[in-house]
C-alpha cells in the first residue's frame, strides 16, 4: 500500500506544475488561433481533485486509531473513487508528451543536423592517428588464424566425392 500512496504523491506532485493559474496554463494568449488540448483544460479540476485525494491519503496515514487493515481497506476505498481519475489523466499525459515529441521530430531537419556534426568533426585528424597497415595486417592476421583453424577442423576429404 505505501507503493501505491507513494506514487499518488507522485502523482499530486506533478499536476499543481502542469496545472499553472490563469494564462499561463494556455498557450491561447501566446500562439494565435490556438485551442487548447482536453488534457490542459482539465488540469485545474485535476489538480483539485488530485489535493484532495492527497489530503485523505495524508490523514489516513495519520489516523493512529486505525489497524493496518483498517488503513489498507480504506485506502483501497480511495483507489477506487480516485484510481480512473489517476490513470486518466497519467494516460493524457503520456499522449500529450508523444504528440509533443512527434510534433517535434516532424519539425526537425535531423540531414542538417548530421551535416553540421560531421562539419565540426575531424575525420581527417582522426584517420591521422590511425596506423591503416598495422590494423590491416592485424585483421588479416585474424581472418587467416580463423580459416586456419576452420580448415585444421574439417575432415580431409570434405568436399570430395568418392564412390
Amino acid at each position: 500500500m505505501r507503493l501505491i500512496a507513494i506514487a499518488a504523491a507522485a502523482t499530486i506532485i506533478a499536476a499543481p506544475a502542469l496545472a499553472q493559474d490563469g494564462e499561463t496554463r494556455s498557450m491561447a494568449g501566446v500562439i494565435p488561433g490556438y485551442e487548447p488540448s482536453a488534457f490542459e483544460q482539465d488540469l485545474g479540476g485535476m489538480e483539485s481533485r488530485m489535493a484532495a485525494f492527497g489530503a485523505k491519503v495524508e490523514a489516513l496515514d495519520e489516523d493512529q486509531t486505525l489497524t493496518e487493515a483498517e488503513r489498507e481497506t480504506r485506502m483501497a476505498a480511495l483507489w477506487t473513487e480516485y484510481g480512473p481519475d489517476l490513470m486518466a489523466f497519467t494516460a493524457s499525459a503520456a499522449e500529450m508528451g508523444l504528440n509533443t515529441a512527434g510534433t517535434m521530430m516532424q519539425t526537425m531537419n535531423l540531414g542538417a543536423m548530421i551535416e553540421a556534426a560531421l562539419s565540426q568533426a575531424d575525420i581527417a585528424g582522426a584517420m591521422a592517428s590511425v596506423d591503416v597497415q598495422a590494423a590491416l595486417a592485424e585483421a588479416f592476421a585474424e581472418i587467416a588464424a580463423a580459416h586456419g583453424a576452420a580448415t585444421a577442423e574439417a575432415p580431409a576429404d570434405a568436399g570430395h566425392d568418392h564412390p
